[in-house]
């Protein structure tokens, strides 16, 4: 009678902690490898010369980083989870501190999930897989001309469903985006806007206190992928500061309106090579772009070099079409052409069309750790006419 009541009570110990069972890990990437790079700044610089630079470079495939995540088990499907994530620079062993990803949320089987916190914007979800170059590899990246294929927002709140038969959905809505914005904002001073009591200072609403005075964002993610189809569609909307009660306009002389991005894209696999394409229009504005051509990065993460330009009147096109094939039992050969199209009201310089060729190989010597190389070109970068950016980068990458 004793051993039957003692197993039972092992029995409950173990059911009771299978039904709260937690984990933290450890996880990260070491992207190191040498990195040359060349620019000719065109029209950017009227006694603009070419310029170089060789040397090591992190964060070329993907970027360094470390982190921990955490799930918790709350039974009945339900689980907690968290992530800490820091961008590293592994030339230095400098780190940004948690700012490539900093969330906590809740998921289930049946209704998906919410997070809290600083990731990946919705649309980057979405589209993820549909770059040859995965977000990486510089100027190489889809981002050089659709931004919202890779991006991070700040003070959001992201639901995702559940996958059904190949479809999924994210939204998430941005308080603050974290966004750096181009153009200088004029604050408007007034105590009082549109019938509305305003912040109680100049010096308050010069810092940014109150709502209206942030750059909010919503962003929208749709994907089907079964089988070798993969087909995703995103909209990003990014609010101006006061932009509803006009309380604050930019350098240009303009008001600012919302800048619109929406894009499509997909990919097919036909088991010897996949193809990859895609599409975007900027309406009102650009997201990553950079305003002179000596801010081109090659590091394959892009935390620092989101950036959104309001541009009332802008109306900016950009594709790619590329391919990527297995190459022997580890290898992996990937390619593409990107251009971005300006149209409308940009800057003064951003006048021709930028093109971009890439091609890159990795081989994987473990599961865990690959090698790699690739060369970039850029024609009119940034859309500045004449302005040209070469890379040529190799390294080696481990995930742990």
């Amino acid at each position: 009678m004793k051993k039957t009541l003692l197993a039972a009570a092992l029995l409950a110990g173990f059911a009771g902690a299978a039904s709260a069972q937690s984990s933290v890990t450890l996880f990260g990437i070491v992207d190191m490898g040498l990195n040359y790079q060349s620019i000719d700044p065109g029209r950017a610089q009227a006694n603009g010369k070419t310029s170089s630079q060789f040397g090591m470079a992190s964060g070329q495939q993907s970027g360094s980083r470390w982190g921990l995540k955490g799930v918790e088990d709350l039974g009945n499907g339900l689980k907690a989870n968290f992530v800490y994530e820091s961008g590293v620079t592994a030339t230095t062993g400098a780190m940004t501190g948690f700012t490539r990803q900093s969330t906590v949320g809740l998921s289930s089987t049946s209704w998906g999930a919410i997070n809290l916190g600083r990731r990946s914007a919705p649309s980057s979800a979405a589209f993820s897989g549909i770059d040859p170059f995965s977000a990486g590899f510089g100027t190489s990246a889809l981002t050089t001309t659709i931004g919202t294929n890779f991006y991070r927002l700040s003070n959001m709140v992201m639901y995702s469903t559940p996958s059904i038969s190949g479809f999924s959905a994210n939204i998430g809505y941005s308080f603050d985006t974290g966004l750096s914005v181009a153009g200088t904002p004029i604050v408007d001073t007034r105590t009082v806007v549109n019938g509305a009591a305003g912040p109680s200072s100049a010096a308050q609403r010069a810092q940014g206190y109150g709502t209206g005075y942030k750059t909010r964002a919503t962003s929208i993610g749709l994907r089907y992928a079964n089988g070798p189809i993969l087909v995703a569609g995103t909209f990003d909307s990014f609010q101006a500061p006061g932009v509803k009660a006009g309380m604050r306009n930019f350098n240009n002389g303009q008001k600012a309106k919302n800048v619109n991005i929406w894009a499509v894209g997909g990919t097919y696999d036909l088991k010897v090579v996949k193809i990859h394409a895609a599409y975007s229009q900027s309406i009102d504005g650009i997201l990553n772009n950079t305003s002179t051509v000596t801010s081109v990065s090659s590091g394959g993460d892009t935390n620092s070099t989101s950036a959104l330009q309001f541009r009332p009147g802008a109306r900016t096109n950009s594709w790619m079409a590329g391919l990527s094939a297995p190459v022997g039992a580890a290898g992996r050969v990937f390619a593409s052409v990107q251009q971005k199209l300006p149209g409308g009201n940009l800057e003064q310089l951003a006048t021709a069309n930028e093109t971009g060729a890439s091609i890159g190989y990795t081989y994987s010597m473990s599961k865990r750790t690959n090698i790699y190389a690739y060369y970039s070109y850029l024609n009119n970068a940034a859309m500045i006419k004449d302005a040209t950016v070469q890379t040529i980068g190799l390294g080696v990458r481990h995930m742990f």
